[in-house]
């Protein structure tokens, strides 16, 4: 006989019971005892119903859960994932058994070991974001951890072994793949769940992808090391303004006192070449340190009619001492070509990068570098790319004989922190650098290159529509002017001071030499109704020669002053303009130049011209 419930069972015990007694022979405490009894068995009754009601909400909630949880493991935007690891910890406890203990030195004798466990871990679920992730069309493609791990990645696997027998997790931030190969940058943590810590049965692991902000981060860093560069290079451009005033207070005193001798020399033809030569030598020197100057100098930009032919000249003085013996540089750049609208700086900037990376493609072999400029006019069909419009425009060709590129590289060439070149060879911003500055000016630029042939890059920059003025050269006009006036010099160097004191003095003026700007401002206040003109140096101690200015125009606010300086950077274009100078002279000076300068502002305050 089957019984349907416990309560079923107690009442048919009950009837049984009671048919078997003779009712008539009953006592009466049987009755009450029976009374009980069945008051047990509805209670009996009662809490079987209960506890079944409470097992079928549990199950319900149970199943609630679970699709819960599955909604969120699929809906995750985290690469969520569900492992099995359990042939892997009897793998790990069979280990155990045959006297294994320290299980980083045995995998590390045994890396065979590793590849084994990685083959026994299964995968057996993973969300869509996983999917999305690794570029995984089907789950079950993606059966095995080893299907995506790089090759040689097998320690990832050992640390994740040690992880779990000694805490039951592991994270770590790795570099990985996708299925197509593409490669990823990620942070993995995997845990072993709640219950399964002896069988490792159900492990689960999340994948979050920090690609970008690796990438992100390590373009900060580029960026940082430029800011450092970038400051370097400042300190050097202030070192260089620094050391070009010195120099060039070396060089007056030398420029001058050829120039002396030279007028001393009479008919001595051999002192007369000596004198040249000085003077030759002086002026390379005066020459070199401007362009010192020029590449150090940090300016707001300015936008003027320019001649390439001028600016490549200049950059070639400073290339060719530094080029091995092992490059031959050439050079085609004919004369009364167009100007170009552009900045000065900028173009050296983009001629020195251009020729700098010829130098490196043939630093250690033999080669040709070649620069041409020419005249061009761009049709329709010649511009298809960058921002060239039809016209007529600039070209120059810079070409060497390297090594060359294939076309892989040539499309990266212009992309920011891209370098073939040494870590220490640098910084991968030069060309794409130049690529924006050429942008800047409605210009761009081209390359050809063929792998053991050499790299040619071709410049273009639209021409503008004007002639060049005729250089004119104050030698031509005859001789020195001379004059009589009185000059107060002021000049915290001595020996220029002395110098220029000569020259004046040769041309037919009085001078009154003074090196400190504090004794100039004595002495002119002692003879401010009898001196002519004041010529000044712009940086000395206690005040500057704008600042002597200021002073003397509180005297006489009609005085005519000419300022002499070695470092143009320093000069406050505001300033000196507000307080009326007359004219600069950049050191050092040549006499002609001084001389004429000198009779220029005389005269025009004689004739009433003003000058501020």
């Amino acid at each position: 006989m089957s019984y349907n419930s416990v309560g079923d069972f107690f009442l048919s015990l009950l009837r049984n019971f009671t048919e078997y007694i003779d009712l008539s022979y009953r006592p009466a405490f049987v009755t009450g005892g029976l009374t009980i009894v069945i008051i047990l068995l509805i209670l009996l009754f009662v809490l079987n119903y209960r506890n079944k009601k409470v097992i079928f909400t549990k199950n319900e909630e149970l199943k609630k859960a679970e699709a819960r949880y599955h909604l969120i493991f699929e809906q995750s935007p985290i690469s969520l994932w569900e492992e099995d690891l359990s042939e892997v910890k009897s793998y790990i406890d069979d280990l155990q058994a045959e006297g294994v203990q320290d299980f980083g030195l045995y995998f590390e004798m045994h890396p065979e070991a590793l590849r084994v466990c990685a083959d026994k871990i299964k995968v057996t679920d993973v969300n869509a974001r996983t999917l999305d992730l690794y570029e995984i069309d089907d789950k079950n493609d993606l059966s095995g951890i080893k299907d995506i791990l790089p090759q040689g990645s097998e320690w990832i696997i050992k640390e994740e072994i040690l992880g779990f027998l000694d805490c039951g997790s592991f994270d770590v931030t790795i570099s990985d793949r996708t299925l197509s190969g593409r490669n990823l940058t990620i942070e993995l943590r995997a845990v072993v769940a709640a219950g399964y810590e002896q069988n490792w049965e159900k492990v689960y692991a999340s994948v979050i992808d920090i690609t970008e902000q690796t990438q992100l981060k390590q373009e900060k860093k580029e960026y940082e090391k430029q800011i450092q560069q970038t400051q370097k290079l400042e300190a050097i451009g202030s070192l260089a303004g620094g050391i070009a005033h010195d120099f060039n207070n070396i060089l007056s005193p030398i420029m001058g006192r050829a120039e002396l001798m030279l007028l001393e020399a009479g008919n001595n033809e051999v002192m007369q070449e000596h004198c040249h030569r000085i003077l030759d030598a002086s002026k390379r020197a005066r020459d070199l340190v401007r362009q010192i100057l020029t590449f150090s100098r940090e300016v707001k930009q300015e936008i003027r009619p320019v001649s390439m032919e001028k600016v490549i000249e200049e950059v070639m003085q400073l290339i060719r001492p530094i080029l091995p013996a092992t490059i031959t540089l050439a050079q085609e750049i004919p004369a009364n070509l167009p100007l170009v609208m552009a900045d000065t700086t900028q173009l050296h900037q983009v001629i020195m990068n251009l020729i700098t990376n010829g130098f490196h493609a043939m630093e250690n072999i033999k080669g040709t570098l070649q620069l041409e400029l020419s005249e061009v006019f761009l049709g329709v069909d010649d511009c298809d790319h960058e921002t060239l419009s039809p016209g007529r425009y600039l070209c120059l060709t810079v070409a060497d004989t390297g090594h060359g590129m294939d076309t892989t590289t040539i499309d990266k060439i212009f992309d920011p922190y891209f370098s073939t070149k040494a870590r220490n060879k640098g910084t991968g911003l030069g060309l794409s650098v130049v690529h924006g500055i050429l942008r800047g000016y409605g210009g761009g630029i081209r390359v050809t290159s063929e792998v053991g042939k050499g790299t040619t890059f071709f410049v273009y920059l639209p021409v503008i529509e004007m002639k060049k003025k005729s250089s004119t050269n104050k030698n031509v006009h005859g001789p020195i002017p001379r004059g009589d006036e009185h000059i107060l010099l002021v000049d915290d160097e001595k020996s220029v001071a002395e110098v220029t004191k000569n020259m004046l003095e040769r041309m037919g003026y009085k001078v009154t030499m003074r090196v400190s700007s504090l004794e100039a401002l004595e002495a002119f206040r002692n003879l401010h109704d009898r001196i002519d003109l004041v010529i000044t140096d712009l940086t000395m101690p206690h005040f500057t020669g704008l600042q002597l200015l200021a002073r003397v125009r509180q005297i006489n606010d009609q005085l005519p002053v000419i300022v002499t300086t070695g470092f143009s950077e320093q000069l406050d274009i505001d300033k000196s303009s507000a307080l009326g100078v007359n004219e600069y002279l950049a050191k050092p000076v040549l006499m002609e130049d001084l001389g004429r300068s000198v009779r220029s502002v005389l005269d025009e305050v004689k004739t009433g011209m003003t000058y501020s």
